[in-house]
């Protein structure tokens, strides 16, 4: 019983495994931000937020309501004028939003000394609130974003699961091998039995011999 839960559990492992890997994969190919159950990690990739927060950092950004964004908050949004236009920008608010004709509006600026506000922004740029820096997963990104981090990644999956692999294999091979599922697999054909094609050829020698005598 402990081993089938543990191989339902190490396929299951696997699908979602494969499903997040493709996931990730699309959403980079088509330049959107992977985003999952409202999380997306981002790697900060300039100094405006030093020393809070520096190149290569990974940070996670959560989907929030606007209304509850406030002065001091760090958030992502998307540049739409000039050199930024279309980048996620993470920079900390530093006025109190306020609403207008249904839009919340953002005053942000980066912490680095000297750093000036940016254009203002609305609620429907926001991306979302830097919930907290996580430490060592930029390093693990940079290892597995590459070709060696890849294979090293796909051999722990291998090994980890090899008995849910080959058992899975095995299933496959033995459904290809059944071509009829009705017969035994161990079934065997009956004797031969030459007496039987004797009787069979005596008959009709004379069936043959007494439609020969008809006809004559």
């Amino acid at each position: 019983m402990f081993d089938k839960i543990k191989r339902i559990f190490g396929v299951v492992l696997i699908v979602i495994l494969v499903v997040v890997l493709i996931y990730v994969l699309v959403s980079r190919i088509s330049g959107e931000t992977p985003t999952m159950f409202g999380y997306s990690m981002l790697r900060v990739s300039s100094e405006s937020m030093e020393p809070e927060l520096n190149i290569g950092d990974i940070i996670l950004v959560k989907e929030v309501e606007p209304q509850t964004l406030a002065k001091g908050d760090v958030i992502t949004y998307q540049g739409l004028e000039g050199p930024v236009a279309g980048k996620l920008i993470t920079h900390q608010i530093v006025s109190e939003p306020y609403e207008k004709d249904g839009l919340y509006y953002f005053t942000t600026r980066g912490i680095k000394p000297g750093a000036l506000d940016d254009p203002e922004i609305d609620h429907t740029q926001i991306h979302g609130k830097v919930m907290c820096k996580l430490p060592l997963v930029g390093t693990i990104y940079d290892f597995f974003s590459q070709w060696y981090g890849l294979a090293c990644f796909a051999a722990i999956l291998l090994i980890a699961f090899s008995s849910e692999i080959i058992n899975l294999i095995s299933i496959i091979r033995n459904k290809d091998e059944d071509i009829d599922p009705e017969v035994p697999k161990h079934a065997t054909a009956p004797n031969y039995d030459e007496s039987f094609t004797e009787t069979i050829d005596q008959e009709t020698s004379e069936v043959i011999t007494n439609l020969d005598d008809e006809v004559l």
